[in-house]
């Protein structure tokens, strides 16, 4: 069976025991402690949008609601007088202005339980970017079957693709669409094996046949950004496809990950 057609039946909720709460961000810190992982230090959270108080906080660090999909509502603050400059978004920010975009997303998500925003640690990227690339790794219980960076330091995105070993994708196993970024052949960070050693593990860590597994290549070292088990890529094929051959594949990395569960 496909890669696609597995992920069709999971996001149907025809999948037993899929760990959903790996995905709300604010259960991370958690999973992170008892397997240990690295991740970026939580400095705060505020259970209601009406509690953010930006007092007291270091003049840069992260702001996001650990109930949002994608980057939706990510900030990554830096004081600036009286207001704070957002890198995401590259502008300055009045405190009055920060919650009301907050708030936006916190009503946009109010079909959902605890909708926490939480502060985090600036991630201090090895690559010296202002907003550190996030590179996706889609693991099938410690193999790995493809990996995506994003830059989102410019206006459009830039994507770059690799193989389960951090060898750039330059054939056409993945169809890409540039109306929605533009794609790049670029060499795999200094430290890849670092970052490819941590999706494995993570990935092993995580009962279930697939997930991906999200990280930023700190000056530190690698750090765990989130955990997705309903990636929109490739499924919903709006940036970038798969051919069949690299469809069946990922499908059969799935298959004996299944296998692989089924017997623990």
């Amino acid at each position: 069976m496909k890669y696609t057609h597995y992920m069709k039946r999971r996001i149907a909720g025809e999948e037993r025991g899929v760990p959903v709460r790996l995905m709300h961000k604010s259960n991370l810190r958690t999973f992170c402690d008892q397997v240990g992982v690295p991740a970026p230090a939580e400095i705060a959270r505020f259970e209601s949008v009406n509690d953010i108080d930006l007092d007291g906080l270091p003049d840069s660090f992260v702001l996001k609601p650990a109930f949002a999909s994608t980057a939706e509502g990510v900030m990554l603050l830096e004081r600036k007088g009286s207001q704070y400059y957002d890198a995401m978004s590259k502008k300055c920010w009045s405190v009055d202005e920060i919650v009301k975009l907050q708030q936006t997303i916190f009503e946009k998500y109010s079909g959902v339980r605890n909708r926490v925003t939480l502060v985090e640690q600036r991630v201090d990227c090895s690559e010296g970017l202002s907003i550190p690339a996030d590179y996706k790794f889609l693991g099938f219980q410690g193999e790995i079957g493809i990996i995506i960076r994003i830059d989102r330091t410019g206006d459009k995105l830039i994507m770059s693709y690799y193989d389960g070993n951090f060898v750039p994708i330059v054939d056409e196993r993945v169809r890409f669409n540039s109306d929605i970024a533009e794609l790049e052949y670029k060499l795999p960070p200094k430290d890849w094996r670092k970052l490819l050693n941590l999706a494995r593990r993570v990935s092993v860590a995580v009962p279930t046949p697939c997930a991906r597994i999200d990280l930023f290549a700190d000056t530190n070292g690698p750090l765990l950004g989130e955990i997705t088990l309903t990636p929109g890529s490739f499924y919903y094929a709006a940036g970038h496809t798969l051919t069949r051959a690299e469809d069946e594949r990922l499908g059969l990395l799935w298959e004996k990950a299944e296998s692989q569960l089924s017997v623990c």
